[in-house]
């Protein structure tokens, strides 16, 4: 699902349509940051704009789409789903991120199961227009490979944070991760729900429940006006420290 309007200003959160790249507000984060505006008045397949709803799925594993998507506001959750299935989350992608580079590296499909969470603003850009622009301009070939080995890195943050210790330190990494990457400006974040964080650190939708209500009871992390969370980040480590 998609919200649509007849706006063309790009920074609108209700706009979709075709993405005007040289007057995008967060440029500096995005992946053709590097690129001269007039980059982008010949292209043979055109990136466009869209808002997508909380849940909505980018892509599946066995989907014959081309398309990458560049992560303007909102999260993107990565997902392995297993044939009886449970499903596993590997990554969370937030403002600045590329998913679907997979498609650049040679592979002939995506990996996961890209889902929105939450509201998610993105730019879709077809295959062929970042293999035209690589072309035309050799410095977003580097700018691509920094991209695939920053997901390379934090998949592997994620394997050593969420992937040992005890389902409360697990919890206390998490939230930290959270707090850390995917806060606003005023360090504010939204507290995922117990299904994605169940399976973000291999435990039960009831373990989750319990942990929190604890971190809530003992005012590590709490919910403020805009309805997101805060967390003390000190007390949160010294809580992960125990069992």
């Amino acid at each position: 699902m998609t919200i649509k309007s007849d706006t063309i200003y790009c920074a609108d959160a209700e706009w979709v349509g075709r993405a005007h790249c040289g007057e995008c507000h967060i440029r500096r984060l995005m992946l053709f940051s590097e690129l001269p505006d007039n980059a982008f008045d010949h292209l043979l397949q055109p990136i466009d704009h869209f808002i997508y709803a909380p849940d909505s799925t980018l892509y599946e594993p066995n989907s014959h789409k081309k398309f990458i998507f560049s992560i303007r506001r909102g999260i993107v959750k990565l997902v392995n789903i297993a044939e009886n299935g449970t499903y596993r989350i590997v990554r969370l992608m937030g403002p600045g991120s590329v998913v679907g580079l997979e498609l650049l590296d040679g592979s002939d499909g995506y990996h996961h199961t890209a889902i929105t969470v939450g509201q998610v603003d993105l730019c879709k850009i077809p295959v062929t227009t970042v293999k035209q622009l690589e072309k035309e301009h050799t410095e977003l070939y580097v700018h691509v490979g920094e991209q695939l080995q920053k997901q390379l890195d934090l998949a592997d943050q994620w394997i050593v944070a969420l992937g040992t210790g005890s389902a409360q330190q697990r919890m206390a990494q998490l939230i930290l991760i959270l707090s850390a990457s995917y806060a606003d400006k005023d360090g504010a974040f939204n507290l995922l729900s117990g299904e994605d964080m169940a399976a973000m650190i291999s435990t039960s939708v009831e373990t989750v429940s319990r942990i929190i209500a604890e971190l809530k009871r003992q005012k590590i992390i709490y919910k403020n006006e805009n309805k997101l969370y805060n967390c003390d980040a000190d007390e949160l480590r010294k809580f992960g420290q125990h069992d």
